[in-house]
Parts: structure tokens; C-alpha cells; sequence
């Protein structure tokens, strides 16, 4: 069944309390993103339109677009409710996440809808902040090259108020590890300008369990933590927070808001759009991995 989203939900989306329809179906999903390839700056391989509401409905676009919509894909089971719920869990565990929705397409299938953090609407017009993913700014061609602590060191050249974003990073870090995140690479994090020329990283986002989507994926990170992508343990993490210039009691404090989090995390699955067995594949992986960071 449909989620029932609360009217603060709602209008905290959309800027008042509806729940917009949908203008494409599955089927019509490939055709509007051909239509409108090369317009858009949203990469990847699954298939994304840019979205803006127009009165009660949200309509594919070239330009100014304030959502991005992503659907179901043939390649990987439920991958929107999948999203959804990670960044549900992530929220929950205190990450700033991007304002998402599950919603329904035209002809019922479920779409996972994230409102663009670097777009504002300014009277009638939509206006752009600066956002530049790491990839970037570290340079090179494979956005899978590198580590977090390459990560870091660019939110020390380029940050604000650099400790503070440092701790996001680490706790971003710790919780792709917890939900089976292997796909966190250099484009999964931004550092966005705000207004008043404030660089800090941008809400979290693209948080997924790869690991439910690809079970024989290779790697536990996408990028390096400590030297290594696979076998990571607590250690690791303690050791990058260290890198990072956090205060040890910060860090083990952070890993133990994650363990106790654990039959939260157990009852949101529960209640959540994925099937029977995607549920159980997802609690399996977190219960093995807050294993390792104990």
C-alpha cells in the first residue's frame, strides 16, 4: 500500500500539503529521458528525470527542474523502496538527508522522488546554488579511484567550518558500511554554497543497500577507508575518525548511537514497501555488519 505522508511532510516537499500526481508511467520513463538526453546534468545508470511541480502534478523538464525522479529498473528489484528506505534509516540516525518520498507512477509502480537541495524557487523562477560533487574536484576519470581520506582532506581545503563537516563525513561513512553501501563513490558527495557563501557538504544522499541490490558485490566500500575496501572493522573507522581530527570520544560515541539503533532499524524494514525477502536480505546485512563495528 502507499505510504500516508503527513500534511508537515508533504509541505515540507512540495511547499503545501498535497501528495502530486505523477505525468509518465514505467513504460513512458525511457522515452521522456531520450527525449531529453544531453539536457540534463544527472548522471548514472539508472534511468532519472528532472521533475518540477505544476500545480498538482509533477511534470518531467528540461530546465528548472526541482525533483529528481527515479523508478523501478529491470536490473535491480525494488531499488526505489530500497532508497527510501535507507534514507529514512540515515535520517534517523542523525545524517542530514535530502527530502525524499516514495511515491506512485501513472500506473501504480513505485518511484523514489528527491527534492534537489541545490535548487530554490525564488519567486517564479527557480534559482541554482553551487554544488560540485568530488569527483570534480579531485579530478580523474574513475569516480571509484581514491579514499575518504582524499574526501576529507578536500573538506579541509574547501569548508566553512571544516571539523564540523568532518564529523558528517565520518558518520556518512560508518552508516554506508552499516546498511551494505558499496557504491558510495566520489559523486555521492558535494560540497554546496549556500546564500550567504557558506561551503559545507551537501545533505546526504544516494544512500542504497548495493549489497541488497548486487549480493555478489565485490567491495564493502566504494572508496578506501584505512587502506582497505573490504575486511573493514571498528578499528578502521576509529582510524579514519583520528584522520579526521575527531575526538576518540565523539567517534566511539557516534559508532554507539549506530549499534543501538540496530531493532529500530529491524522495525522500519518491517514496515517498509520492500518484499518479504528483501527485507530479510536487509536486516541479515546490517545485524552482520554493526557485528563488525562492535
Amino acid at each position: 500500500m502507499p505510504i500516508d505522508y503527513d500534511a508537515k511532510t508533504l509541505r515540507s516537499m512540495f511547499g503545501k500539503p498535497i501528495r502530486p500526481t505523477i505525468a509518465v508511467s514505467s513504460t513512458e520513463i525511457a522515452l521522456e529521458a531520450q527525449k531529453l538526453a544531453g539536457k540534463l546534468s544527472i548522471s548514472g545508470v539508472q534511468p532519472k528525470l528532472s521533475m518540477r511541480l505544476e500545480g498538482e502534478q509533477l511534470v518531467p523538464v528540461a530546465r528548472e527542474g526541482q525533483f529528481i525522479l527515479k523508478p523501478q529498473t529491470q536490473d535491480f528489484a525494488e531499488l526505489p523502496q530500497n532508497e527510501y528506505l535507507c534514507m529514512s534509516m540515515g535520517q534517523r540516525f542523525g545524517l542530514r538527508t535530502a527530502q525524499c518520498l516514495l511515491l506512485e507512477l501513472s500506473d501504480g509502480t513505485p518511484a523514489y522522488l528527491v527534492k534537489r537541495f541545490d535548487r530554490f524557487k525564488k519567486g517564479r523562477r527557480v534559482q541554482k546554488l553551487a554544488c560540485e560533487d568530488m569527483h570534480q574536484l579531485l579530478g580523474g576519470p574513475d569516480k571509484y579511484a581514491g579514499s575518504h581520506e582524499q574526501i576529507a582532506a578536500a573538506i579541509r581545503d574547501h569548508c566553512t567550518f571544516a571539523p564540523l563537516e568532518l564529523q558528517r563525513l565520518f558518520e556518512s561513512t560508518i552508516f554506508n558500511f552499516a546498511i551494505g553501501n558499496g557504491d558510495a563513490h566520489r559523486k555521492n558527495f558535494s560540497l554546496l554554497t549556500s546564500e550567504d557563501g557558506t561551503i559545507a557538504l551537501s545533505p546526504t544522499y544516494d544512500l542504497v543497500s548495493s549489497r541488497l541490490a548486487i549480493p555478489a558485490e565485490s567491495d564493502e566500500l566504494a572508496l578506501t577507508v584505512n587502506g582497505k575496501r573490504n575486511r573493514l572493522r571498528r578499528a578502521d573507522f576509529l582510524a579514519f575518525a583520528d584522520h579526521c581530527g575527531i575526538a576518540p570520544e565523539y567517534a566511539e560515541r557516534k559508532l554507539t548511537d549506530l549499534l543501538a539503533l540496530h531493532e529500530t532499524f529491524n522495525d522500519m524494514i518491517a514496515a517498509s514497501q520492500l518484499s518479504n525477502d528483501l527485507r530479510d536480505g536487509l536486516a541479515n546485512i546490517i545485524a552482520i555488519r554493526l557485528d563488525r563495528l562492535r
